[in-house]
């Protein structure tokens, strides 16, 4: 049983839809022992998140409720920032100012294409598929590159996007590819997230999945964290027996905690 969730947005994040409060509630009732809060952090001027998160009110928000389930729930502060490469420094003179237990880093974009739109409509010719995820890896390569995470948020996001359409295309030079990202996700000691949002629902891939996590535990990887990325409440634990079950296949027997950006093993019992 996986008793932490390790990515969740409140009403801190504009698309959330519960307090802070009410996650804390909801996670004590699905009967988790850790959480972590994930608010958006968001540097591209035309997205609708872009200066919205107060850093200040989720620092206070976390403090007020670490002391209201004090013994009942541990509460790590958390964020999630979005990576591009053309966004330069910024993240990192962002990040220096907002202390937290981790980061997760999320590539959403790629080739000038916002990835979870690809859900929407008709899905790209294989040519542009190729094209999109040859970019969404080297942004992920180089968000690995960056140091700036403590977990690489949904690998492969254009895969959890379009599971059955882009699954066919994990040919020879996808997955050099990827052992590239995962050997340098390793010597950095950066995590890897399992996410679980709208598997159930949206019939979403689960990412990363259990063959990526084999090829990450192959190359000496063994931080693993699994988040929700729950906007609501009910979202909390979403399908995480599909998670247990991919670690286990995986060879995994604990995932990844994180206090002060210092990762830490819990068993899954």
């Amino acid at each position: 049983m996986l008793t932490l969730d390790y990515h969740m947005h409140t009403t801190l994040s504009k698309d959330g839809k519960n307090t802070v409060a009410e996650m804390c509630e909801a996670a004590l009732a699905q009967g988790l022992r850790e959480i972590g809060l994930t608010e958006h952090l968001d540097f591209a001027r035309q997205d609708d998140d872009y200066g919205f998160l107060d850093w200040g009110a989720c620092t206070a928000a976390i403090a007020e409720a670490r002391a209201r389930y004090a013994g009942r729930l541990v509460i790590r502060q958390g964020l999630e920032f979005d990576f591009r490469s053309e966004f330069g420094s910024e993240p990192a003179e962002v990040l220096a100012t907002m202390p937290c237990d981790f980061r997760i880093g999320s590539v959403h974009s790629a080739a000038g294409r916002h990835l979870y739109n690809l859900t929407k409509g008709p899905a790209p010719d294989t040519s542009e598929l190729r094209e999109v995820h040859a970019a969404y890896l080297a942004e992920v390569e180089a968000l690995a590159a960056s140091g700036l995470a403590s977990t690489i948020g949904h690998f492969d996001y254009l895969y959890k996007q379009l599971p059955h359409i882009v699954g066919p295309l994990r040919d020879e030079g996808y997955w050099r590819k990827v052992e590239r990202i995962l050997a340098r996700c390793v010597a950095a000691g950066t995590a890897l997230e399992i996410n679980t949002h709208h598997m159930l629902d949206r019939g979403l891939g689960m990412a990363a999945d259990v063959e990526i996590l084999r090829r990450y535990r192959a190359l000496g990887g063994r931080r693993v964290t699994v988040g929700s990325d729950a906007h609501r409440r009910e979202e909390i634990n979403h399908n995480f027996t599909a998670a247990e079950r991919a670690l286990r296949e995986a060879g995994f027997d604990a995932v990844t905690g994180f206090e002060a950006r210092r990762p830490y093993a819990v068993s899954i019992l």
